[in-house]
């Protein structure tokens, strides 16, 4: 009988306790005026402003929706949950793009996380963004430097949005590439514009011939090179097989270009024509206005961090 009234007395002790330990849960804030939601006062108004410009100039060319959130504590609830919470009331990103991303942080857990919507978790892995949190928000944060931690963190959530994230699948940041280090250089637009000029060079010479195939045997040329460079037998021969019909096409091109050319009377300069490059023409800004976020969702992918 002690027994059963024992049990009994901790049942009901469960059930008055359990409604208490759900209203010190996290609760979402009220939706913001704006990208920028500094409810733990981390940053100064500059700071917030500067930021706030940033994502509103984003959202204005991309319609992606970058939300920055900062709050004092997650009163006992976990950042991934107090993170699903947030994109589900606010519905951070635009309808079925899906195309919202969340930084949250959070001051006295010193808990950090990084949550995609569904439309940017191709471009915005999760391992880049646990990459991001690790190289941009950790180290800043210990220095106390959380302005620069949190800008750090957007522009590379914009890079990566745009298709041109600074970190690999693998972790590493793509500039230490060999590649990335010429692109970056003094010299990396030798790296972009001599190629363009060598396909020139072999147009011009190559539209001159009367047949196409020595564009084959160059692209065939050009795979062996490749392998030879990468040091594969197996990439020399995959180059080979899908450069050699590629050459062709390309010889094909330009000889019909050229007899085009020629039948027109040889007027104007051969592959120079079409009037030049006249600059970009036109342009306008306007940063809009924060109009609310547009009903995006999440799935909870993302990576969260800490410092």
């Amino acid at each position: 009988m002690k027994t059963a009234l024992k049990a009994l007395t901790l049942f009901l002790l469960a059930v008055a306790i359990w409604p208490l330990t759900t209203w010190a849960a996290f609760v979402v804030p009220e939706k913001p005026a704006g990208f920028v939601s500094d409810f733990a006062g981390m940053m100064s108004t500059e700071e917030i402003s500067a930021l706030e410009s940033k994502l509103a100039d984003f959202n204005a060319t991309t319609t992606i929706e970058i939300a920055v959130v900062t709050i004092r504590s997650l009163d006992g609830d976990t950042i991934e949950n107090a993170a699903q919470k947030i994109f589900d009331t606010w519905k951070i990103g635009k309808v079925k793009a899906d195309n919202g991303a969340l930084v949250l942080v959070s001051l006295e857990d010193r808990k950090a996380r990084i949550q995609t919507g569904y439309g940017l978790e191709g471009a915005l892995t999760d391992i880049q963004s646990s990459q991001i949190i690790n190289e941009d928000i950790t180290p800043a944060f210990r220095a106390e430097k959380y302005y620069e931690g949190l800008n750090s963190a957007v522009d590379d959530i914009i890079l990566a949005a745009k298709g041109e994230a600074r970190f690999s699948e693998n972790g590493d940041n793509l500039k230490d590439s060999w590649i990335m280090k010429l692109l970056f250089s003094n010299a990396g637009w030798l790296f972009i514009f001599i190629p363009f000029l060598i396909l020139r060079i072999l147009a011009i010479s190559l539209g001159r011939t009367k047949s196409w195939w020595l564009g084959g045997v160059l692209g065939a040329a050009g795979g062996g090179v490749l392998g030879l460079i990468f040091g594969s037998l197996i990439a020399a021969i995959a180059a080979i097989v899908f450069l050699t019909p590629i050459g062709l096409l390309f010889d094909y091109a330009a000889s019909k270009g050229y007899e085009k050319w020629k039948a027109g009377g040889g007027k104007g300069p051969w592959l120079g024509g079409g009037g030049g490059f006249g600059g970009f023409g036109g342009g306008s800004h306007s940063g809009g206005g924060f109009g609310g976020f547009g009903g995006g969702r999440s799935g909870g992918g993302g990576a969260s961090g800490g410092w």
